[in-house]
């Protein structure tokens, strides 16, 4: 990703400049330790079982974030020249970033089912600048164009960081999609919805802009070393890094989530669909249905079971899940989630009010009510009440 700042040809006089060999030492140092990492996580990945065929994507993106960083290495200590003054990196790295961590987030929220050769396309544009790069370097040894210096950059370099940014913009809108769709099926979502891969993602979508803009200011070419290159390689590394770490503790959600898609129908949203038009019954059987769903939440309580889904539910009323997701969304106007979240709220709220629990902990009165996750239970609780749940206690005893 970043070797396209970086002109290589120019190494030696910055390896002679007294002003920099901290910088340079500095620099290397991270390279090399980075490149060790992302190739020990590179294996780790191809052997993980659970979402291996997410996996394997983004085993491909720490490859290339290793030989990356390796080529960066070598090129600080001056063993890694460039034979001609238009040529940027054999490697055009951002065009395999791009489509590799976009293929990973499609197949973690099942946007895709099987792969096709339309999907592998993608990689096109890398392979094709990859064989150019590699004919430039074995059989060009004139500097035929020295002045296409800066353009080469521009257009190998920069059309790179745009087909990066637009695939992590895809891919961040896809995740948001995704989001949305979980609570039409699950109540609890924590482990399922990608949020710390959608924040790396979107921090480094921000990266790759600011290397964009970067190699504009700078004309085509970093001549020097610099603070910044450090943070701007210390920063894709951590990313690169983070990516992975989280595949090595994420579980398998890939046959869930199908499950979901095969059962909600329409868009998420938690609002009456045209979609949902096709599923209407007729009304005295909705507000039956209506009405057997209340006393199920009610009587039964079946919100304190915590991975409670739209399917359990379903079965309890003998009900196809797409006519309950259909009943929740037109005659509650809500999705799953925050049907049964705010079940269990009410439920955390007569605890609350409760005077034998006037003591008891607030969280503990949380997981027993069916929340599995703290931050989900302060999100929920502070929707329906307006308040913390520290607050809405205190004014209990005010």
């Amino acid at each position: 990703m970043y070797s396209f700042f970086l002109d290589t040809r120019l190494i030696p006089v910055c390896l002679h400049c007294e002003k920099e060999p901290i910088m340079r030492e500095i620099f290397g140092t991270i390279c090399i330790a980075g490149a060790i990492q992302a190739v020990l996580l590179f294996f780790a990945l191809i052997i993980k079982r659970n979402n291996r065929r997410a996996n394997l994507f983004l085993s491909i993106f720490m490859f290339f974030t290793a030989v990356d960083a390796l080529e960066l290495y070598l090129a600080s200590r001056g063993h890694v020249l460039s034979s001609q003054p238009y040529q940027v990196s054999i490697i055009p790295y951002s065009f395999v970033f791009g489509p590799s961590l976009f293929l990973y987030s499609a197949l973690m929220t099942a946007r895709i089912d099987r792969l096709t050769r339309r999907h592998l396309l993608l990689y096109a544009p890398f392979l094709v600048i990859l064989t150019a790069n590699i004919i430039l370097f074995l059989f060009f040894d004139t500097p035929v164009a020295p002045r296409a210096v800066p353009a080469a950059h521009m257009i190998i370099g920069g059309g790179g960081f745009i087909f990066e940014a637009i695939l992590y913009a895809a891919s961040l809108r896809m995740i948001h999609a995704y989001t949305a769709r979980l609570k039409e099926y699950f109540s609890a979502i924590d482990t399922l919805k990608l949020s710390l891969f959608r924040a790396a993602l979107a921090v480094l979508f921000i990266v790759v802009i600011v290397f964009f803009l970067s190699l504009i200011s700078e004309g085509g070419v970093r001549r020097e070393y610099k603070l910044p290159d450090i943070i701007a390689v210390l920063v894709s590394l951590g990313l690169g890094f983070a990516f992975a770490l989280m595949a090595m503790i994420q579980p398998e959600i890939f046959n869930r989530v199908r499950l979901m898609e095969k059962a909600v129908p329409g868009d998420a949203g938690g609002e009456p669909s045209p979609k949902y038009e096709k599923l209407r019954l007729p009304d005295s059987k909705e507000e039956q249905y209506a009405r057997m769903l209340k006393e199920l939440m009610e009587d039964r309580k079946l919100y304190l079971k915590e991975e409670l889904t739209l399917q359990d539910l379903a079965d309890e009323l003998s009900l196809s899940p797409q006519h309950l997701s259909m009943l929740l969304n037109v005659r509650f106007r809500q999705n799953f989630y925050n049907f049964v979240n705010a079940y269990r709220v009410e439920e955390v709220k007569r605890k609350l009010a409760d005077p034998a629990c006037t003591d008891g902990n607030i969280l503990s009165i949380a997981f027993g009510a069916g929340f599995n996750s703290k931050s989900t239970f302060n999100t929920m609780f502070k929707k329906f009440t307006g308040k913390t749940p520290k607050q809405f206690r205190a004014d209990l005893s005010a």
